[in-house]
């Protein structure tokens, strides 16, 4: 079993959501997943601390599968989402 982390600024929620609903669509079992919205910190872009100074917030996705397909599909997800908004911070972690 795998563990994809992907933790990226709000903004790309939708476009997130998508690519791994896209990727799961004929696997079985789907990979299972949770959302934790509203997370703070600094990666490689601004700050996200959802305050006057820094007021965006992150998320974070954190996924389980076994399909090593699914895995690859959703990277290519996450560099296509990172070439087409360059300046959203969006970072993809895989364990196991």
């Amino acid at each position: 079993m795998k563990r994809i982390e992907i933790i990226f600024s709000q903004a790309l929620r939708e476009d997130l959501l998508e690519w791994v609903e896209a990727a799961s669509k004929d696997l079985s079992p789907k990979p299972m997943y949770t959302l934790i919205p509203e997370v703070l910190g600094k990666g490689n872009s601004n700050p996200k601390m959802n305050d006057a100074v820094w007021p965006e917030v992150n998320e974070i996705i954190i996924i389980y599968t076994e399909n090593d397909e699914f895995q690859k599909y959703v990277e290519e997800g996450v560099k296509k989402l990172q070439e087409q908004y360059p300046r959203e911070g969006i970072a993809f972690f895989v364990m196991g």
